[in-house]
């Protein structure tokens, strides 16, 4: 074998060698990416989880709450809060328990105690 198909021997044998390790990284990065979608999805669940919140026990002659939220806005406020006056009632959405608004990811205005 002469000296030019030595070299191209050796560089085909490189360029297998290149491709075996980047085989493997890739195959390292794909279970790596599956360990983070595990984790992902257990911190969804325990945020979910500490988002809900029990409803309280009560007699029955508690006045109850109504929260709403302007379709377009990001906090959400109690019916006699001022901003929530000023929310045009076909863009107002009504929710019947805080944890409910917070499950749907508004933030609570001040007006929240």
């Amino acid at each position: 074998m002469n000296q030019l198909e030595e070299n191209v021997v050796n560089s085909f044998r490189l360029a297998k060698s290149d491709i075996i390790k980047l085989q493997s990284d890739v195959i390292g990065l794909s279970q790596a990416q599956e360990r983070m979608v595990e984790i992902m999805d257990n911190i969804k669940s325990k945020q979910s989880d500490l988002l809900t919140v029990k409803k309280p026990v009560t007699n029955g002659n508690s006045h109850k709450k109504v929260f709403v939220v302007s379709e377009n806005g990001k906090k959400f406020h109690i019916k006699e809060c001022p901003f929530a006056k000023n929310i045009k009632p076909k863009s107002r959405i009504v929710f019947k328990t805080k944890a409910t608004a917070l499950n749907r990811g508004y933030k609570p205005c001040r007006c929240i105690a």
